[in-house]
């Protein structure tokens, strides 16, 4: 059946690089909405670049680091 998904830690480091994520997108939409395009894409690029890094960042992060030393004992 499915696995259980494991509950990430939300870290400070977790949470700006998603509200930053979420600004860039949203403020890449209204750009493109009002016509900017340059201005649009380039945060478009931005917003695509720190998804990627944010993946990259976060991708060896233990779930749950205490549970992980806890099963090592």
């Amino acid at each position: 059946m499915d696995k259980p998904k494991e509950k990430k830690k939300i870290t400070f480091s977790r949470w700006a690089v998603r509200a930053l994520a979420i600004s860039a997108s949203t403020i890449s939409l209204l750009d493109l909405l009002k016509g900017e395009f340059k201005d649009g894409g380039l945060l478009a690029l931005g917003w695509l670049a720190i998804v990627i890094a944010e993946k990259r960042m976060f991708k060896n992060v233990p779930a749950n680091s205490d549970e992980n030393h806890e099963n090592a004992n």
